[in-house]
């Protein structure tokens, strides 16, 4: 992309940008925000308001089908969000699981707590992303996603839509019924 020439402004150019802002610091009507390259830039709270969606507030839950919060998640490109997802399940962390649940139980107890073990295994861990993605899947469905809260190494996350637990967007917090 080529960088706009400043010099070559004039009244009623036109511009437009896409965004992503982490909150610095809050002083009165004043917020500092940092973007993706690291530059600095300071709003009032009017701009905050009326021009900038939140990954994280929202002010009404809302319950939906898996399908439909996966739907809502692939049609929603480049807006930021927090959404919880469980990662892929490892052969090596069910084994695990049985293992430790093997190994802490008395024989009386050795059946329910296997049985837990493996149902926590078989679960995947979850993980929660607040970030966003640009709406390409690869070949099994996954979305790459870009995690703000990563500062070192790549940003770079997959999240397999079928996944999901929770998606806040847009001042909405969707829930798996």
């Amino acid at each position: 992309m080529k960088k706009i020439q400043f010099n070559k402004l004039k009244t009623n150019s036109t511009l437009s940008e896409t965004q992503y802002y982490r909150v610095v610091k809050i002083a009165g009507d004043k917020v500092q925000l940092k973007n993706g390259l690291s530059q600095d830039i300071v709003v009032d709270k009017n701009y905050v308001e009326d021009c900038l969606t939140s990954g994280d507030q929202y002010e009404e839950e809302v319950k939906l089908s898996k399908t439909d919060l996966t739907k809502l998640f692939l049609e929603n490109p480049n807006v930021v969000f927090t959404v919880s997802f469980n990662k892929q399940v490892k052969e090596a962390d069910v084994v695990k699981e049985i293992q430790a649940a093997y190994e802490s139980s008395t024989p009386k107890e050795i059946e329910a707590k296997i049985k837990k073990a493996v149902k926590r295994g078989l679960s995947g861990e979850e993980r929660i992303l607040v970030g966003y993605h640009n709406g390409v899947q690869d070949d099994f469905g996954r979305v790459s996603s870009v995690d703000m809260n990563i500062t070192d190494g790549s940003p770079m996350r997959l999240v397999d839509p079928r996944n999901l637990n929770f998606l806040v967007l847009k001042g909405t917090k969707y829930i798996v019924k």
